[in-house]
């Protein structure tokens, strides 16, 4: 059955325990935000990321590309942003990828592959505040695999100028930022890739085999 985050609790999609990273994934400094960053694959959240999920990001490809938003103020990035309060991830997901590309996901080709933990170094203003303090200021990124069904304008008001359909290999030269956590995510995105959005079409979608 298609993994579909709608269709579950937020209780049931943290994980038990979550996977170890080792040293695959390393813990960077993220200067515009004054946080360290680090990374925690796995296909459910994490235990410890529970009541502290902030934003969601979606690596989304298009055939052998990945979709890029030029974003004002920072430049080329995959679509991400702020859950909004209420909102499911499958719900922030598909929102945050259509304001800032116009794309139109397949709603059963999106699979979670980790998240990112950003932990505010001592005196830091609450991420995404108003710039007060945070007794308890570590939040949680979740990261998504998409693949995009096709594309439509950008909606009226995104902060968004527009989209590139990047190679893989140019991902570095074109991001606006870039580093070695961000190396290793993407590596990661693009090893689990062909077992987590396999190519092809299950033969019981066009009937084919089904018998009355």
């Amino acid at each position: 059955m298609p993994f579909l985050l709608s269709s579950l609790s937020m209780e049931e999609l943290i994980a038990y325990p979550p996977d170890d990273p080792g040293d695959r994934f390393p813990t960077v400094y993220w200067k515009p935000w004054n946080v360290d960053a680090a990374f925690v694959p796995g296909e459910q959240l994490p235990e410890e990321s529970q009541g502290k999920l902030w934003a969601v990001l979606a690596i989304v490809y298009y055939g052998d590309k990945v979709v890029l938003a030029d974003i004002e103020g920072r430049g080329w990035c995959i679509p991400s942003g702020k859950i909004e309060a209420g909102e499911t991830l499958d719900a922030a997901v598909e929102r945050e990828v259509y304001e800032e590309t116009g794309v139109r996901l397949d709603g059963e080709r999106r699979r979670l592959i980790g998240c990112y933990r950003l932990t505010p170094r001592s005196g830091s203003p609450i991420i995404g505040g108003g710039g007060g303090r945070s007794a308890d200021p570590e939040r949680w990124c979740p990261v998504f695999i998409a693949e995009a069904l096709g594309f439509e304008d950008i909606p009226a008001g995104s902060e968004s100028r527009g989209i590139f359909l990047a190679s893989i290999e140019d991902l570095a030269d074109l991001y606006y930022t870039w580093d070695d956590l961000m190396a290793a995510v993407f590596d990661y995105a693009e090893s689990r890739r062909p077992s987590l959005l396999p190519s092809g079409i299950r033969i019981g979608e066009w009937g084919i085999g089904n018998r009355e």
